[in-house]
C-alpha cells in the first residue's frame, strides 16, 4: 500500500509489512476470541501483542483496511459515530451468537 513503510525482513521468514504482522494477530485474535467486535482503539489497546503497542495507530488502521478489503473482517459504522471491526463469520451468520432463537409462543 502506498505509505506503508518499508517490510522488515528476517532470513528465517518472507518478507512482511508491519500491517500484515498485525493483521495476522487481528486474525489470530479473531480465532481465539469469535465474538469480539471493537474499535480501532480498542483492538491496539486488547487485542494485539505487547510487542504490538509501539506500533501507530495508522498502522493498525492500515491492517484493519487491508482485512476488510480482503473480506476476513467486517467495519460497522455506529449511529454515535464509532466504528467497530468482527469476523465476517459473526456477521454472516456463521457464527453460533448469530444462530437465531426459538421463541417460545
Amino acid at each position: 500500500m502506498e505509505g506503508e513503510p518499508a517490510p522488515r525482513c528476517r532470513m528465517s521468514e518472507p518478507c512482511r509489512s508491519d500491517a500484515s504482522l498485525l493483521g495476522e494477530d487481528i486474525l489470530r485474535y479473531l480465532r481465539e476470541h469469535p465474538e469480539a467486535a471493537d474499535s480501532l482503539e480498542g483492538i491496539a489497546s486488547w487485542w494485539l501483542p505487547a510487542s504490538a503497542y509501539s506500533q501507530p495507530s495508522e498502522t493498525v488502521q492500515r491492517a484493519l483496511d487491508r482485512l476488510v478489503e480482503e473480506r476476513r473482517i467486517t467495519r460497522i459504522h455506529l449511529a454515535d459515530g464509532r466504528t467497530l471491526y468482527q469476523s465476517v463469520d459473526k456477521v454472516s451468520g456463521a457464527h453460533p451468537a448469530w444462530t437465531p432463537r426459538k421463541r417460545d409462543d
